[in-house]
């Protein structure tokens, strides 16, 4: 019954560690279990990958820390095992819920960035920063919704100076390509 205490630790610091890491190196990318259990509950297919899953590794690290925590409590506490496992349960269900709801709260905030610059040529747009010596230039055109600033090149090579009208005649994958109007 003594070496009990070190599952709670061992699930505390697993779990405490992986909420660190996801503070320090953001976001885990492809950190959600796929399967059929992982969909969104209410949500939808088409944004998924804009949301957060109920099986997401930060709520499954925020369960097994809390987990710890309860179920070491009550081990400290000197209760039945039994009574350390439903509290430790309890404790983890909770916080995995709290976890989720959080995070499905702070991701409705996120705005859609992806733009297609394809939908942009034949527009006119304003230089926001002239011709580097790489031949790199920054334009401004208006979306629609508000400007977009891309990195640009002038089709035939020729410098563009600031506040200068261009208009986007193709892009090479984000670049725009630019000629002088």
């Amino acid at each position: 019954m003594e070496k009990v205490h070190l599952i709670y630790i061992a699930f505390l610091a697993i779990g405490g560690l992986g909420l660190l890491s996801s503070l320090i190196f953001g976001d885990f990318h492809d950190g959600d279990l796929h399967g059929d259990f992982s969909h969104d509950i209410g949500g939808h297919d088409g944004d998924q990958a804009d949301s957060p899953k109920i099986f997401s590794l930060r709520v499954i690290f925020a369960f097994l820390m809390a987990f710890g925590i309860g179920g070491g409590a009550m081990f400290l506490a000197e209760r039945g095992l039994i009574g350390q496992l439903i509290v430790g349960f309890l404790s983890g269900v909770a916080t995995g819920a709290i976890t989720y709801y959080l995070m499905k709260f702070l991701y409705s905030f996120q705005g859609n960035s992806n733009l297609d610059s394809e939908t942009f040529i034949g527009k006119n747009a304003e230089v926001t920063v002239e011709t580097t010596n790489s031949g790199s230039c920054q334009v401004k055109v208006d979306s629609g919704g508000g400007d977009q600033l891309f990195m640009a090149k002038e089709k035939n090579s020729v410098p563009l100076k600031l506040h200068e009208t261009v208009k986007v005649v193709g892009r090479l994958g984000t670049v725009l390509i630019v000629e002088k109007s």
